[in-house]
C-alpha cells in the first residue's frame, strides 16, 4: 500500500498516476483543504488530513493499518509566501513534518520531496551533488534544508527535485504550464527568464523515477537523491520545447533576465541550480534522461 500525504496537488496527482499504472497498489492519499477530489479509483482512497492536526494523524493510523510506501509532499511551498507567513510555513514545514514521522505508525519507508533550492546559487559550469553542502539564498530553502534532517535522522529518505514543469492533473487548477500553453495558443506574447537555469523535469517523470526507485529498493540504501535531467536549461528553453512540441510559434516567446526585472519576486531565487543525476542512473540502470512531456 502506498500513502502519499498532499496526493491532491500537482505532483501528488502524477504519483498517483504512475502508482496506479506500474502497480497493483491500493493508495490512500491525503488531502487538507475543502471537498475531495473529483478523481476517483477503486484503489485509491482520499482522505482528508491537515497535517498540522495531530489528531487527525492520529487517525490516519486507523486507515493506514499495514506497512505502507509513503511519499510526503505536503508543504507550504513557494518561496515567496514562505517570507510573508514565516509562522504558518514553520508550522507546516518543519513542525507538522516531524509531527507525522513521529506519530504515523505503519511507515515501511518514506520518500521526503526536496528541492534544488537547497543546494543554493550554482554555475553552469557544475552541477550540484548530493554530498555538496547546502546554502539556500531564502527562507524556503532553510525550511526544506531543516525537514530533510528531520527525515535523515529518522530514518527515511529524500529526494531532490529540479524545476518541475508539465501539465496539471487537477481538476480547475491550471499550472504554469497551462497558462504559457494557453496563451501561445492564443497568440499571445510570453515572458520567460533566460538566465534562470534548472536541470528541469516534468511532473510524470519525477512522479516515474521516485516511484520506480520505491518499488525497486523500498527504503534505498542511498539517502539523498537528486532526481534530474541531463540538461541543464534555461527556463526560456524550456518554453521554446514546449512550443516545438505543440506545433506553437517560438517567436511569441520573449526571453526576459531576472537581473533585469524587479519586483516579480520577493524572496531571493539561485539563478542556477543544476543537479548532478548520476547517483539515480546509476541506482535505475539508465543511460540518459532528458526533459520530456
Amino acid at each position: 500500500m502506498y500513502l502519499i500525504v498532499g496526493g491532491s496537488g500537482y505532483l501528488g496527482r502524477y504519483c498517483i498516476k504512475n502508482v496506479l499504472e506500474r502497480t497493483e497498489e491500493r493508495i490512500v492519499a491525503t488531502y487538507a483543504h475543502g471537498a475531495a477530489p473529483v478523481y476517483t479509483h477503486p484503489r485509491l482512497a482520499w482522505v482528508k488530513v491537515d497535517v498540522c492536526d495531530n489528531v487527525a494523524l492520529d487517525a490516519l493510523n486507523r486507515v493506514v493499518s499495514e506497512p505502507v510506501k509513503c511519499i510526503y509532499l505536503a508543504a507550504y511551498h513557494h518561496p515567496d509566501r514562505v517570507e510573508e507567513n514565516p509562522a504558518t510555513a514553520w508550522s507546516i514545514n518543519i513542525i507538522a513534518l516531524a509531527e507525522a514521522i513521529n506519530r504515523l505508525c505503519h511507515l515501511g519507508c518514506l520518500y521526503y520531496v526536496s528541492t534544488d533550492t537547497v543546494y543554493g546559487e550554482g554555475s553552469k559550469e557544475r552541477k550540484f551533488t548530493e554530498s555538496d553542502s547546502c546554502a539556500p539564498v531564502n527562507l524556503y530553502g532553510r525550511h526544506k534544508a531543516l525537514a530533510e534532517q528531520i527525515v535523515l535522522t529518522a530514518g527515511f529518505n529524500v529526494v531532490r527535485f529540479p524545476f518541475i514543469f508539465g501539465p496539471s492533473l487537477v481538476e480547475g487548477r491550471p499550472h504554469f504550464f497551462d497558462r504559457i500553453k494557453a496563451d501561445l495558443e492564443a497568440g499571445k506574447t510570453v515572458e520567460m527568464f533566460s538566465d534562470s537555469y534548472r536541470s528541469t523535469l516534468s511532473f510524470d517523470q519525477c512522479a516515474f523515477y521516485l516511484v520506480e526507485l520505491i518499488e525497486k529498493f523500498g527504503a534505498c540504501p542511498e539517502k539523498i537523491i537528486n532526481i534530474a535531467a541531463d540538461d541543464t536549461m534555461s527556463k526560456y528553453e524550456v518554453a521554446l520545447f514546449v512550443a516545438k512540441k505543440y506545433g506553437l510559434n517560438a517567436s511569441l516567446i520573449r526571453p526576459v533576465s531576472v537581473k533585469q526585472t524587479t519586483g516579480i519576486f520577493k524572496a531571493k531565487r539561485a539563478a542556477c541550480a543544476g543537479l548532478d543525476n548520476g547517483k539515480l542512473k546509476k541506482l535505475l540502470h539508465l543511460s540518459e534522461i532528458h526533459f520530456t512531456i
